[in-house]
This record gives C-alpha cells, sequence and structure tokens, in this order.
C-alpha cells in the first residue's frame, strides 16, 4: 500500500514536470537596453528652451512735454511703470518750459519728437497744420465714452481725434474767511455774487480798514482775467472769445460784462499781480489779498501745504464749475506726423492716460483725472463732477474751437500785461481787443 502511494506521487510529479518545463523554455527575453540618441550639437544663433527668448530691440520713443520740473518728474515715473509692463519700449525725455510752449516751438518739437504733451488749445492748430497724426486707436475698450465732452471737443477736427487727454485743471476763486468776515460783518460767510456785489466787495474792505487787496490775478495768465469775468458775471467763460452773434460782441454791449470790465478798470489799484508760488498761500492765509483767481490745483496743493490753522483761513469756491462753461486748462498727448514708431507709441498713450495712472496723477498734482467713472466711483478727494447734466460743465464743449484760439489767447495776454502796467486806459483796450476780434472773424 506504501508502494503504491509512493509510485502516484512520483507520476504526478512527473506530468508537472512536462507542463511546466515548455513555459519555462518559452519564456521571453528581456529587451534589449534602450540606446540613447545621439546628442544634438545645437545652433549657437538659437536659444535653449531654460533661457529667456531673445526680443528685438525696443522702440526708443522721443517724448516732450509742456512741465514744470515737479510735473516732469511725475511723468518719468509713470513712465517707468509702463516700461515695466512693456520692455518693449524705451522713452527718451525732453521738458518744454510751460512760458515757451507757443505754437512755434511745438512745431519744431514735433519735428524731432514722436509724442508731445501739451495743451488741449494747441492740438487743433497743429493738426490743421499737418504737424500730427490721428490718434483714434489709442483710446482703448471705454476709454472715448469715459471722456467729458469739454475735453473731447478739443480733440476732434475733421472727423478724427488727435489728441489723448490726459487731465485737466479748471479756475476756481479762493477766498480768505476773516478779511470776507472784517468786510462783510452782516454775512460773514456769504461770498459776493454778481457785478453789483462784487463792485461792493472794494469798497466795503475800504470802509472796514480792511488792508488787503480785494483780488489777486497771475498778469503772465490770460485765463485767470477770464476766469474772473466769468465768476462776476455768471456766464460762460468763452463768450467773448468767440466773434459771433451773442458771442463777443456781446462782452461789450451785456451791462454786466460792462460792469466786470469797468470795475477792473476802476479799482486796478486794490489788485495784487502775483503768481500762485512761493509765499504766496502764505501771504494769503495772513490777510494779504481777500480773493485770488487760480486753477484748481494750485488751490489744492497751496492749502495742503499750508499749517492746519493757516489753511483753516482759506475757503475755496467751485461753484462757476455749475455753469455751461469754464476753461478746462486741459492737456494730451499728440502724436508727431514724423514718427516712425507709430504702434510702439500708440500703446505708450494708451498706458500713460489708463485709469490706474490718472488717479496717481491726481493724488499726486490736485489736476483732474478725465475718466467720468473715477468721479463715480468717489476715488480719492475729487470734486463732484459725477452728477454734471448735459448743459453744464465739463460736458459741453466750448463756443469757440477754432485754430485761432491760441493766438487770440496770446494777443489776450499782452493786452492784459499792457493794461495792467497802466497802459492802454480802458477805453483803448476795450478798442483794441474788438478789433482783434472782428480780423479773426474777417480771417476765418
Amino acid at each position: 500500500m506504501g508502494r503504491r502511494k509512493l509510485l502516484l506521487v512520483i507520476i504526478i510529479f512527473g506530468i508537472m514536470v512536462l507542463f511546466v518545463s515548455p513555459l519555462a523554455t518559452n519564456a521571453p527575453m528581456p529587451a534589449d537596453k534602450p540606446v540613447a540618441a545621439p546628442e544634438k550639437t545645437q545652433d549657437p544663433g538659437e536659444a535653449s528652451p531654460s533661457s529667456p527668448p531673445l526680443t528685438e530691440d525696443p522702440a526708443v520713443l522721443q517724448v516732450a512735454a509742456v512741465a514744470d520740473e515737479d510735473g516732469m518728474a511725475l511723468l518719468e515715473q509713470q513712465s517707468a511703470k509702463v516700461s515695466a509692463v512693456h520692455p518693449e519700449i524705451r522713452v527718451e525725455w525732453q521738458r518744454i518750459d510751460p512760458g515757451e510752449a507757443d505754437f512755434a516751438e511745438l512745431s519744431d518739437e514735433l519735428d524731432g519728437a514722436d509724442i508731445v504733451l501739451l495743451p488741449n488749445e494747441q492740438v487743433k492748430p497743429l493738426a490743421v497744420a499737418g504737424s500730427l497724426l490721428p490718434v483714434d486707436s489709442a483710446y482703448p475698450g471705454e476709454a472715448l465714452s469715459e471722456q467729458f465732452g469739454v475735453l473731447l471737443s478739443q480733440m476732434k477736427w475733421n472727423g478724427y481725434l488727435w489728441g489723448v487727454p490726459r487731465d485737466f485743471d479748471p479756475y476756481v476763486l479762493v477766498w480768505n474767511r476773516n478779511v470776507l468776515a472784517s468786510a462783510r460783518p452782516d454775512a460773514p460767510q456769504s461770498i459776493p455774487s454778481g457785478p453789483a456785489q462784487w463792485a461792493e466787495w472794494p469798497q466795503k474792505l475800504a470802509e472796514k480798514g480792511v488792508n488787503a487787496s480785494w483780488l489777486a490775478l497771475d498778469p503772465s495768465d490770460p485765463y485767470a482775467l477770464l476766469a474772473w469775468i466769468g465768476e462776476v458775471t455768471g456766464k460762460r467763460q468763452d463768450e467773448w472769445l468767440e466773434p459771433a452773434e451773442a458771442g463777443a460782441d456781446a462782452a461789450w454791449s451785456s451791462q454786466s460784462y460792462e460792469q466786470a470790465l469797468t470795475l477792473l478798470s476802476q479799482q486796478r489799484g486794490g489788485i495784487a499781480l502775483a503768481s500762485p508760488g512761493g509765499t504766496f498761500w502764505t501771504a494769503f492765509a495772513a490777510g494779504q489779498y481777500g480773493a485770488a483767481v487760480v486753477r484748481n490745483s494750485q488751490a489744492v496743493k497751496g492749502l495742503a501745504e499750508l499749517p492746519a490753522s493757516a489753511a483753516s483761513s482759506l475757503r475755496i469756491d467751485r461753484s462757476a464749475w455749475e455753469t455751461p462753461f469754464v476753461w478746462p486748462n486741459g492737456e494730451s498727448f499728440v502724436l508727431s506726423a514724423w514718427t516712425g514708431n507709430e504702434d510702439a507709441a500708440m500703446t505708450w498713450i494708451s498706458e500713460m492716460t489708463g485709469r490706474d495712472q490718472q488717479s496717481d496723477m491726481a493724488r499726486e498734482t490736485g489736476r483732474l483725472p478725465v475718466y467720468r467713472s473715477l468721479y463715480e466711483s468717489g476715488a480719492g478727494d475729487l470734486p463732484d463732477l459725477s452728477g454734471a447734466g448735459a448743459q453744464r460743465f465739463p460736458n459741453q464743449a466750448p463756443l469757440s474751437v477754432a485754430p485761432d484760439l491760441p493766438e487770440k489767447l496770446r494777443t489776450l495776454g499782452t493786452l492784459l500785461k499792457q493794461w495792467t502796467s497802466g497802459t492802454p486806459v480802458f477805453a483803448e483796450w476795450k478798442g483794441q481787443w474788438a478789433t482783434l476780434l472782428a480780423k479773426a472773424e474777417n480771417d476765418g
């Protein structure tokens, strides 16, 4: 019995060996080890994947700007931010002194520059002269619908846009509260309104023995004179620059204009001819001037630099902005007709007039941004312009959009300097201005 079992085990083991042996002998051979591909010899001019891609040389833009030294420094800072986003664009700057920025100087600059930042009033004359290229494509997205009417109208000519607004800086009236209270104790915080009350203002100062100039004006700024006339009359600040019916003629036939100009003539001795810089604001806070016509940025900056106790004696009045038109004093970027970097210039202008750049500019300078939405969002300490209607500043276009506007203003400035120095007398000054407008109408 035991031998049978042993024999059975041997037989079963033999059968298993017969089945397993073929499987073992037919097992696949291990595959050959992959052979490494020969290393490719790299072309010396080809960038490796790990190195940054090679780029073309950056476009070098020549940019000139009508700006003071502080304004130029801010422009360079903002441009550096643009270059960080667009390393393919490099900018070389040149500053133009604001006192030298006439038509001839700007025309010369455009011969060698790609882009110029200049006053809005110069955009149309330079476009008509053939010195500019249209910049419609520099308004990306909703940038065009963001613009105020008063600014956009200064960019348009012949169906195209010739500039991109960067900012604007309308005039305000600043009052010394203490001088007001001393001269008008019955209404210490009431500001003169209309020709009759303005005519009483110098008289009240004299009656109360207040030793202060009744008005401070910058003799180098003809816009300041126009702004004051608008304050007194409550009328548009550009009416008497337009030689048309109910336009410039109204400056000499309207009783309110006549009263305002007569007041200037009769009370010339009480006008302080002073530029709003240096010690101007300290003297103003101390009571040297009763009122002054200055740009909004000058007022904001002037009060900010005073001690709180001194600044509290001054009051900024922007009520004139509720009229149809005040001088915007805007500045815009324009593109030279001789640029060789049009695409790069358009990109750079779009970036330099973008929302963030405008906010920075307003915060640093007090000049106003050109995007409506910045006022609607209540960003910073901006004046409330979000609710301005279609018939109110800054949505109304100027009456005069003729290319000769800068020449009219230059002549007005010359006449203003002559008048403030004592010549000519008022009647002669009035006649010279009327003659100038008549000539402009005939030339047009």
